[in-house]
């Protein structure tokens, strides 16, 4: 149980909201407030119940979490009725992949609604929003801000969560350079603080954040007598498909999902009795697009002042972006297509520079070649290819409001292969500009300019010449430290030293496919990395082919049985040992039928340093001796 108190002398959570007159606070209905404690106290208790931390061997097991709340409200009706506490589970349970009960009881001795409210000098006396906009901070929001007050001319309600003092300051600078231009309507900045004593601080996925967000904004939209609010968010990041391996299911943010705005939608609706919207007007545009109407509406000189970075603990006065988290990859990469000159987007903003930086093994690298592999396959797919691959598209069309399944679809198919083309023209454009300095040897082997080209290029001469001996025979099952070794290189730790029991061919085989995929679903509760059947059985024959293996069975004409056959043996031996017990799930079928082979998803396991067959087996090349 963690006590989570916004009053009294043991308080331990603090909640203001800053600038606010009194005026407009006069009439607060009370179940505004008490959908403020609520959002605060599910954002905080999200931080307070761990899920394991970084160093669990059980992390993916505890990733899912069973939350109760019992908080005393002002109006313990509304929120004991069914369409607000499903609306709640079913939303919240989505946005971050627990399960949530929610008890409500009558507050006998409600504090004043003013304890929370900062009425700061002046407050918005006299303003009247015409629209409210969630304001992080960053390239998207500051879209939506220029979008709204400077192109449509509208009074606008800027809400912000201060959610450090690093990114109050950008905040507030960017809103006093929207308030000096003359062309703009004057927007009203409403900063939030909700701070939390130290010790609650044990969890820093924090997926709740974004409902927290969205009741400051619907708050604030129903103060200015409101019927929506409006996230900004570029499409690609919103729908939010697996577009790197390390950022699937659970682990992949939801902020703005289709499904998770409506659910707020919802939840509101249900709350104030009457449709209420929550929509993203940016919903089919990629982040390049985005960053280009900031320049198309006269906002160019302001993008230097946004942050996106996720390491923000790491900000520096001229180190801003750390360069390496997935957020900044995809706003280099959104500046660079858009166009946007050094004055605009500064290179040195960036502590490890997205063309030229090194990259050594890890999770930077991961990232990165994921995410530039990713996109070249999207540019490279049939739209069936597509929308195999990316099974989780299928959810987001029943989602998209007024348009239907297969307008939806293509939709969702145009974004991302627009997305795609951006990051192949940003990466064929600084190969030519650095093409010289590439010839020369003068970028770093592990920078993007050299981890962009195709593998044929990269590899050393002598491998052509080398012979295609088969290394591995899935039939001859042995101990030995080189298959232990190989396993330990594919997944990137320790898990698989100091087995014992037969770790072979077959392990290997099988670990190396689901540690490489990028596909994620849904089983009992779980999210589970799986590999098609179809792409099994041809990964077994392409083995075969390709000489790191000798198929020494009779079932090359029905390779899907020789997998069917390996894989129960795989997961016997798998279960044996019990630090790898439980790892792997046993089948499962797709909803086409397909039989879907899988590895529960275990975030801190998810760094594949090898991220080819060929660089896997590759054998160094011989010496040559010096005469």
């Amino acid at each position: 149980m963690v006590p989570l108190l916004l009053w009294g002398k043991d308080y331990n959570v603090t909640l203001k909201v800053s600038d606010i007159s009194q005026k407009m606070v006069a009439n607060v209905a009370p179940e505004l407030i008490d959908l403020l404690e609520i959002a605060t106290y599910v954002y905080c208790a999200d931080q307070a119940t761990t899920r394991g931390g970084n160093s669990s061997q059980d992390y993916g097991a505890k990733w899912r979490r069973q939350l109760q709340f019992h908080i005393p409200v002002r109006e313990p009706e509304l929120w004991s009725s069914k369409p607000v506490r499903t609306a709640l589970c079913a939303t919240l349970g989505f946005l971050s992949d627990d399960e949530y009960e929610f008890t409500f009881k009558k507050l006998a001795r409600p504090p004043p609604a003013d304890q929370y409210l900062d009425f700061g000098a002046g407050g918005a006396s006299g303003f009247q929003a015409e629209e409210v906009v969630l304001f992080s901070g960053g390239l998207d929001s500051l879209a939506g801000a220029v979008q709204e007050a400077i192109i449509n001319k509208r009074s606008v309600a800027l809400v912000s969560h201060r959610s450090s003092p690093k990114i109050d300051s950008k905040q507030k600078a960017l809103v006093q350079d929207l308030l000096a231009r003359g062309q703009a309507r004057q927007p009203f900045h409403v900063p939030v603080w909700v701070n939390k004593e130290k010790a609650l601080g044990k969890e820093y996925t924090q997926r709740t954040r974004s409902f927290l967000f969205a009741s400051l904004g619907a708050v604030v939209a129903r103060i200015f007598d409101l019927w929506r609010i409006r996230f900004y968010e570029n499409g690609v990041v919103s729908i939010n498909l697996p577009i790197s391996p390390q950022v699937v299911g659970g682990r992949a943010t939801r902020t703005t999902h289709p499904q998770v705005l409506n659910g707020f939608a919802e939840i509101f609706s249900a709350i104030f009795q009457k449709p209420f919207a929550v929509e993203n007007p940016f919903r089919w545009m990629t982040k390049a697009e985005v960053v280009k109407s900031i320049r198309d509406g006269g906002g160019g000189d302001l993008i230097k002042h946004t942050v996106s970075c996720t390491h923000v603990w790491e900000m520096t006065t001229l180190k801003t972006h750390c360069g390496t988290c997935s957020q900044c990859i995809d706003r280099r990469f959104g500046t660079l297509a858009a166009g946007c000159p050094d004055s605009e987007d500064p290179e040195e903003m960036y502590a490890v520079d997205l063309m030229r930086g090194e990259r050594p093994p890890g999770d930077s690298r991961t990232m990165l070649e994921s995410y530039v592999g990713t996109a070249k396959r999207v540019r490279g797919m049939t739209d069936t290819a597509f929308f195999t691959e990316f099974g989780e598209a299928h959810r987001v069309t029943r989602h998209i409001q007024g348009m239907k399944a297969d307008d939806a679809a293509t939709g969702i198919l145009g974004l991302y292969k627009r997305h795609a083309s951006q990051v192949a023209e940003v990466i064929a454009r600084g190969i030519r500009e650095h093409a010289q300095d590439i010839s020369d040897g003068k970028v770093p082997s592990d920078c993007l300019l050299i981890l962009a080209l195709p593998d044929e290029y990269k590899r050393p001469a002598t491998f052509a010449d080398e012979a295609p001996t088969p290394l591995l025979i899935l039939d001859e099952i042995k101990d030995g430290e080189t298959n232990r070794g190989l396993l330990a290189r594919v997944v990137g730790n320790g898990r698989f030293e100091g087995v014992n029991k037969k770790i072979g061919s077959r392990e290997l085989f099988f670990v190396a496919l689901l540690f490489g995929s990028t596909r994620a679903h849904n089983f009992a509760g779980y999210h589970v990395t799986v590999v098609p059947e179809g792409e099994v059985s041809r990964e077994l024959l392409k083995w075969s082919d390709d000489g790191y293996l000798k198929f020494a069975g009779k079932d090359r004409a029905a390779p899907s049985h020789r997998v069917l056959k390996m894989w129960g043996e795989f997961v016997r031996q798998i279960e044996m040992e019990s630090n790898l017990r439980n790892l792997f799930t046993n089948m499962h079928k797709s909803l086409e039928g397909e039989r879907l082979y899988g590895i529960r998803l275990r975030p801190k396991e998810k760094r594949v340093l090898v991220t080819s067959i060929p660089a896997l087996f590759r054998k160094p090349a011989a010496k040559v001796p010096v005469r």
